[in-house]
């Protein structure tokens, strides 16, 4: 009755770990009691496990609706929609068609921003289907612990996580238990040629990469890459290295020979020839050639030419006929030369190239026919049209006499072919006038004839009596035309200047032989207010000059005048500058006063009519101060308290001066501005600082000089500064305003093994400052986990410390019965201490015994061993017990009470053997099994 008692006990707390941790080294899922918001959700799950689960296939939907429980709020999942794709937030990896098992119209994103997902436990509809909705609603977190370890499979290998296991997935390219690279083969050096290979992942193996090149007159056939695939062969296959070759050598001539050596192949790399021509014939570009790495030749084929002359131009004036057997100027070629009319031939008619390149005579010339030379006829000329030559075959000259002369014979005459001029030379006589007549008997003429008389370019001069001047040209002569030009001239009487009637004057003239002529006088008087400079009477002198220069009227002119001290003066001119009829107007400056007449006139005598008057400064009345702390300092330029007298004021020290700082009596006889008044210098205005209290005192006005502050700090806070001010003399403060501090507490640093998250209202570590302490997973937090900042700086707790959760220790005691039946053995790696988190102990048998149990345990972050302790069984057991303990198992491992299969074990196996339970191996801790009493 115990037994079945104490067997329904672990049936119960086996089923329980199902649903917190399903299976030992191998993907599990463990849920919260609690509702929580995704974000808090996850936070959650990564703090206890690994993450919220990310669910890679159907048959992980499937158990997971199997095995949870029925839950109203249903779970969060680890899918999230980020940047509108749903995501595994986890390993950031997209959504996959074949993951993806979402209810029937999701996701719709009804409302905003459904960006997380909850699956449907046993639900009535859509059980197992995931929906969008709210991240903001409160559900239980579905989470995930990995079995996947950084060593879990080779650094080629994708650990994969299977309910209950995993599988190691080999990358691509890698193959095996051990995931080693592919083999793609060996590759070798080509002929004439070698291969440059990186390996990556082992000699020729997956991503191996080969680069082929051919030796100097070589060239690649095939890929010149190779390149190892993750299916073990090579992308192509390895390439040859054939010699390079030229194309055959041609040519469109004949008469040439060439001579070949071919050392690797005909017309391949390094083959050379040489050419050579017929005699008569030279040779057009390289002797040789040679066949290069690129498989071109390095030099074009040459060609065998005929020797070729000077190219011929036919001469000037002539024809060429030319002969070409072997090409134009070329070996043997014929040129035979004529001339055209009127034109000799001068050296050989006919040319011959020769062997040698060269004619067999320099080429003739065609030179013009000539005539004799001419001179033109006197007093003639003659202009000539030279098409060649001067005076040679088709040469016209044509004859003109000089103006004034006349031709007697042929105007023109042309040199022919015979070099003859077709006609004599012409003669030119002078054209003649008529006797000269003159009809005024007072001209005199003087006559010149350099022909003969009356001739062409015969010239008289005509001249007047003293006092008369010729009217008409002085002389006359015979033209071209037999014409006298110009006219006879006549004898007229000397005239002077015309003569203007000077301004403000009056004129008076007589004239015997006409206006302003020979022997014309006049006189010249002045109007009232101008006097005469000059003289009064002009007479017209034989030479055409006036006796003497036209007078002038210059107006009478009064004495300068200068303005009055402090005044100004205003004339009007309308002559001259104080002259007969001016006019001066004086005024006075502002701030003074005129005593006299305000104007004067100038005469016709060249007085003024009246004295200058004289001005006077305006006068203000005494300067009277009200205030006595007014100080003053005045000056009077004119006179005491006049126009322009100005005082100055000033302040004591301390003090600043309201209103203007000086006074002037102005041109009405006032003082401006008014008179100020003294004011205390202030400063600037002080703000309480923050956390502080301030009390003033203000003898002068606020904050003004003499002014005294004092200021105090808040409890926390200590003053920065001086903690009084004064308000100086300059306006200016004796001191900064002081600041109140936060009192600091010393630096905190993360305790080891854990972190720390703090608020700072002030500064870093200051008055104020508060602290949150949490340690790592596997560790417990000794002391305060949160700490303040007190007014005094210091904190208030000690710093805790994170130590590492402790198991209960593993002790072995062996079974107290006569045949003392071996405990396993033990070995154990303690990265932390003693069996403390992440402990691991792994367990074997002695031989002729097998394991019962786990094979290693795990010190959990919970404190927890990951499984029961194992124990060692005799290999040949009867079959009845056996099977007895091996369906006692099976029946547990379909509940999913794997943890508890080796209590059932052992106790089976003590009842069997008729054993206590105090016979049995204790764990020394909490997992002792404990049994209870009837």
């Amino acid at each position: 009755m115990i037994f079945w008692k104490q067997i329904r006990m672990y049936f119960r707390w086996g089923v329980l770990l199902l649903m917190v941790n399903n299976g030992v080294q191998a993907w599990t899922y463990h849920y919260s009691k609690d509702k929580l918001e995704w974000n808090m959700a996850r936070q959650w799950c990564r703090q206890h496990y690994t993450d919220l689960v990310a669910i890679q296939n159907q048959e992980e939907v499937r158990y997971l609706n199997r095995e949870l429980p029925k839950i109203s709020s249903y779970y969060w999942i680890g899918l999230r929609k980020i940047g509108d794709k749903w995501t595994w937030v986890d390993s950031m990896k997209p959504l996959t068609a074949e993951a993806a098992s979402w209810a029937t119209g999701e996701p719709n994103d009804q409302g905003t921003n459904e960006d997380c997902v909850e699956i449907y436990v046993k639900r009535d509809k859509d059980s197992g289907k995931w929906n969008d909705d709210k991240c903001s609603k409160a559900k239980a977190a579905l989470c995930y612990k990995a079995s996947c370890f950084e060593r879990s499979c080779s650094k080629h290998a994708e650990c994969v996580e299977n309910i209950g296991s995993y599988t190691c997935k080999c990358d691509p390219g890698f193959t095996g238990a051990r995931c080693e690279a592919v083999d793609c083969g060996l590759v070798t050096n080509p002929e004439q040629g070698f291969v440059e290979c990186r390996h990556v992942h082992g000699d020729f193996r997956f991503n191996s990469s080969c680069n082929f090149h051919c030796a100097h007159g070589y060239k690649l056939q095939g890929s010149k890459h190779l390149h190892c695939l993750s299916t073990g062969k090579w992308d192509s296959k390895p390439p040859k290295c054939h010699v390079i070759e030229c194309p055959p050598i041609t040519t469109r001539t004949s008469g040439w020979n060439i001579t070949c050596l071919h050392p690797l192949h005909t017309n391949s790399y390094n083959s050379t020839c040489v050419f050579s021509c017929e005699e008569g014939f030279e040779l057009r570009g390289s002797h040789t050639t040679l066949c290069d790495h690129t498989g071109q030749w390095i030099h074009n084929t040459p060609n065998c030419t005929a020797v070729t002359c000077d190219q011929l131009l036919t001469p000037g004036n002539a024809h060429m006929k030319c002969t070409d057997p072997h090409g134009k100027f070329s070996f043997r070629s014929s040129c035979n030369v004529t001339c055209e009319e009127g034109y000799t031939l001068r050296g050989e008619n006919t040319l011959t190239c020769l062997k040698n390149g060269s004619w067999s005579a320099e080429t003739p010339t065609c030179e013009v026919v000539k005539c004799s030379d001419l001179n033109s006829a006197p007093y003639g000329s003659m202009r000539c049209t030279d098409p060649l030559e001067k005076y040679a075959y088709g040469s016209i000259c044509r004859f003109e006499c000089d103006v004034g002369f006349l031709l007697t014979g042929s105007n023109q005459t042309l040199c022919n072919s015979q070099g003859k001029w077709t006609h004599s030379l012409p003669v030119c006589q002078a054209v003649q006038c008529g006797p000269l007549s003159i009809h005024s008997t007072d001209v005199r003429r003087n006559c010149t004839h350099p022909l003969s008389t009356n001739s062409y370019t015969s010239t008289c001069v005509f001249y007047c009596d003293e006092g008369f001047e010729l009217i008409g040209s002085n002389k006359t002569q015979c033209d071209h035309r037999g014409q006298w030009s110009p006219k006879n001239p006549t004898c007229q009487a000397v005239t002077c200047d015309q003569l203007l009637t000077p301004g403000n004057a009056d004129m008076k003239c007589t004239d015997p032989y006409g206006n302003f002529s020979f022997r014309s006088s006049c006189n010249v008087t002045c109007e009232e207010g101008y006097t005469l400079r000059g003289e009064n009477t002009l007479t017209c002198l034989k030479n055409g000059s006036w006796s003497a220069e036209t007078p002038t009227c210059e107006v009478v002119k009064c004495s300068d005048l200068n303005s009055a001290p402090y005044g100004s003066m205003r004339c009007t001119d309308p002559l001259e500058k104080y002259a007969y009829g001016s006019i001066c107007r004086f005024e006075c400056d502002i701030g003074f006063l005129l005593t006299g007449s305000n104007q004067t006139l100038c005469n016709s005598q060249g007085k003024w009519t009246h004295s200058l008057p004289v001005c006077q400064a305006v006068q203000c009345g005494p300067l009277s101060i009200h205030s006595t702390d007014v100080r003053r300092n005045c000056t009077h330029p004119l006179s005491t308290n006049s126009y322009t007298s100005t005082c100055v004021f000033y302040c004591d020290e301390g003090f600043e001066l309201k209103g203007s700082n000086k006074t002037q009596c102005d041109h009405r006889g006032q003082w401006s501005p008014k008179i100020p008044t003294c004011q205390a210098v202030t400063c600037d205005q002080l703000v309480t600082p923050g956390n502080a209290h301030m009390k003033c005192t203000n003898p002068h006005g606020k904050f003004s000089f003499r002014s005294s502050c004092n200021v105090t700090c808040e409890e926390g806070y200590t003053l920065r500064g001086e903690n009084t001010l004064t308000c100086l003399k300059t306006g200016s403060w004796s001191a900064e305003t002081p600041m109140c501090e936060a009192r600091q507490c010393p630096l905190l640093s993360s305790p080891e093994n854990g972190w720390m998250n703090c608020s700072y209202p002030h500064s870093l570590f200051s008055y104020g400052s508060h602290c949150s302490l949490k340690c790592e997973i596997g560790h417990v937090l000794r002391g305060e986990s949160n700490l303040s900042c007190t007014a005094a700086g210091t904190w208030s707790q000690t710093v805790p410390s994170c130590e590492v959760v402790q198991c209960e220790s593993i002790l072995l005691v062996p079974l107290q019965q006569s045949d003392s039946t071996p405990v396993p053995l033990m070995n154990c790696s303690h990265p932390r201490g003693n069996f403390s988190f992440g402990s691991q102990c792994v367990f074997s048998c002695p031989e002729g015994y097998r394991l019962n149990g786990t094979t290693d345990l795990i010190c959990s972050a919970t404190g927890l061993w990951t499984d029961l302790l194992p124990t060692c069984i005799i290999k040949d057991m009867p079959l009845g017990n056996a099977l007895l303990v091996y369906s006692a198992i099976g029946a547990a491992a379909s509940l999913g009470l794997l943890l508890i299969g080796g209590f059932v074990m052992l106790l089976v196996w003590k009842y069997s053997q008729g054993k206590h339970a105090q016979d049995y191996p204790l764990w020394n801790g909490t997992l002792n099994p404990v049994f209870e009493e009837n």
